[in-house]
């Protein structure tokens, strides 16, 4: 027994030995690195695909980590669909492929098509003297292991050929990601095209290369490396045939699970780059050297959409100018004088009246106003709505607003931008204007029972007409007091009372009052007691005023799910640009998110109207 003590002392040591490599080795996986994309920069994009012992359920909760320059920066992690993959598999049929390399290639090629999802579409070119599409681009596997097994070896290596070839058979579609593997045991020997034309199509294209090269004596690995490392992809070495199989199952692996990650860089340069991936006590980690934009091409001018061109700063120079060109106008269209001037009595001053401007203005939009017919529309818009301004006063401030909005929207955002403020700005103004009008007649006609009520005691009192309509005037709350008070000023002037009131009434739109009109009109005729015809009026209004809100109180409920039916696509949308844009993205990218947008907006518009007539009660 003293004997084997030695012997156990070795065994003890190999296993302290060999236990932390191995532990070592779990701790620390190689992360494959597909793509970088720096399009978007300063946002850089990543296409990683994590080790084979990290499974998919796991990762859904991995934790992805970016060090640049030893500096950590957050991260968003997209899993990338398979559905999106497409693949062209090239297959060396050359004649020094003929035997068991051919035979264990066929296998690997039917193991490689097995591991890859079944909707994933794949072409196949097997090339030897020519390139051959032996499969054009289908998800049919059994007539793909068909075309596998067809294949026979022969003839020279047209290689750089057969990658041209193959790259025809993966069409471009929006949000695909396609990918090319070969597999090939020599040099290109045969073929019209040459090496570097070759790696500008690959480079061109962006479509990944996958080489999975059998070494024998004829082999290239300097040409395959010149290709992969231009398409960002990478060569995977099979020393013989037996190997194939295995190659291809990895390299199927790294096709169907990748991810996108993207991050915000504050690097320039030349930049090294750490990816780590850690789920449950794997570490997988890639190191990559990314060449970033220098750090005075990420400042860019703000609305020269990335350039710093002569043409982009007299762009922001202009718009700056008609900007506060707009804001003086606006600003004197709103706050200049309205007082008329006794011309040869005011005192001569020097240098801008501003009073002048503000009137010339007014009397410009007028002008405008007047060749189109609208002055007394504007006019009666803004006297429904209580505002005391003039139609030419409105129209220069809504254009003075339009214009800051437009050329703010265009140069800070985009042009398109600009465009749609200039566009909604005046319809703002007038579906504004409406909403005021209505509000105000709402509040006149709440308070017209009351009205009527003052008028019909200033009538028992002994009180005339004209002294009871004096007293609301004076007594009664906006907007009743204003419309009373302009009525008092209208008969003062000569004006017939009961015109005058027919004025107010289509003035205001109030239907109650104009029965109120004729009900007097009548007693003038007639004769009677009026201040009785005022109370049995005003009864009436008072009933149709408690029914009318009793319905609006039993449809609040509907008015409020329209409300939220309507905002909540907006809502939603906002919600989910803040917190996951990339989810968004296609309906911006392509013709057929522009085409569902338009549905949507369409259908959302013919919602709305039919909610409007259900909810909105008749009267």
């Amino acid at each position: 027994m003293r004997r084997l003590r030695p012997f156990a002392a070795l065994v003890l040591l190999a296993f302290a030995i060999v236990l932390p490599l191995s532990s070592a080795a779990r701790a620390d996986e190689a992360v494959s690195v597909v793509t970088s994309d720096l399009a978007s920069y300063p946002e850089v994009r990543l296409v990683v695909v994590p080790p084979a012992q990290m499974s998919e359920q796991i990762l859904a909760d991995a934790s992805f980590r970016i060090e640049e320059d030893g500096t950590s920066r957050p991260v968003r992690v997209e899993p990338l669909a398979a559905d999106q993959l497409e693949v062209a598999l090239v297959i060396d049929t050359s004649g020094s492929m003929i035997g068991a390399p051919l035979a264990a290639a066929k296998d690997a090629a039917r193991s490689f098509l097995s591991e890859l999802p079944e909707n994933v579409p794949v072409s196949i070119v097997g090339f030897g003297a020519s390139p051959n599409v032996v499969s054009s681009r289908s998800t049919d596997r059994s007539s793909q292991a068909s075309a596998i097994a067809g294949l026979g070896a022969g003839g020279e290596t047209a290689l750089y050929d057969a990658l041209a070839s193959a790259l025809t058979q993966l069409p471009v579609e929006a949000g695909s990601r396609r990918a090319l593997v070969l597999l090939t045991d020599g040099g290109d020997t045969a073929s019209a095209a040459r090496l570097d034309a070759t790696t500008d199509a690959l480079a061109t294209a962006k479509v990944p290369l996958f080489a999975v090269e059998l070494t024998t004596s004829e082999s290239n690995p300097e040409a395959l490396r010149q290709l992969t490392t231009a398409s960002g992809g990478a060569v995977v070495p099979a020393s013989d045939p037996e190997a194939l199989t295995g190659s291809f199952d990895a390299i199927a692996r790294q096709l169907v699970r990748q991810y996108a990650v993207t991050y915000s860089s504050a690097a320039h340069g030349d930049t090294d780059l750490e990816v780590v991936v850690e789920s449950q006590g794997v570490r997988a980690t890639a190191h990559r050297q990314l060449q970033l934009p220098a750090a005075t091409s990420s400042v860019t001018p703000v609305g020269t959409g990335g350039s710093s061109s002569p043409l982009g700063t007299w762009a922001l120079l202009a718009g700056g100018a008609l900007c506060g060109l707009a804001m003086f106008g606006l600003l004197l269209g709103f706050f200049g004088s309205r007082t008329p001037r006794a011309h040869g009595l005011a005192t001569p001053r020097r240098g801008l009246d501003l009073a002048v401007v503000s009137d010339r203005a007014e009397t410009l939009g007028e002008a405008l106003l007047k060749r189109r017919g609208g002055v007394e529309g504007v006019s009666g818009a803004l006297e429904a709505a209580g505002m005391d301004i003039r139609a030419g006063e409105l129209l220069i401030g809504v254009a003075a607003v339009d214009l800051v909005a437009a050329v703010a929207g265009a140069l800070l955002i985009a042009p398109l931008v600009g465009l749609v403020l200039a566009i909604v700005v005046p319809i703002v103004a007038m579906v504004g204007l409406r909403f005021l009008a209505g509000r105000r007649r709402r509040r006149f006609s709440d308070q017209l029972a009351e009205t009527l009520q003052i008028l019909a005691g200033g009538l028992r009192a002994g009180h005339g007409l004209a002294q009871a309509v004096d007293t609301v005037a004076r007594e009664a709350e906006s907007p009743t007091a204003e419309e009373f008070r302009r009525l008092t000023i209208e008969t003062r002037l000569g004006g017939d009372f009961v015109e005058a009131l027919s004025s107010l009434s289509a003035r205001v739109g109030s239907d109650d009052l104009e029965w109120v009109v004729q009900a007097i009109d009548i007693q003038r005729e007639v004769g009677g007691d009026l201040a009785e015809v005022l109370d049995t009026v005003a009864s009436t209004i008072r009933d149709r005023t408690k029914i009318r809100r009793q319905v609006s109180a039993l449809s609040a409920e509907g008015r409020m799910s329209a409300w939220v039916l309507m905002v909540l696509p907006f809502g939603l949308g906002g919600v989910l640009a803040v917190t996951n844009p990339e989810y968004l993205k296609p309906l911006f990218a392509s013709g057929t998110g522009y085409a569902l947008l338009a549905v949507g907006a369409a259908l959302l518009t013919v919602g709305g109207l039919w909610l409007r007539r259900i909810v909105r009660p008749i009267f």
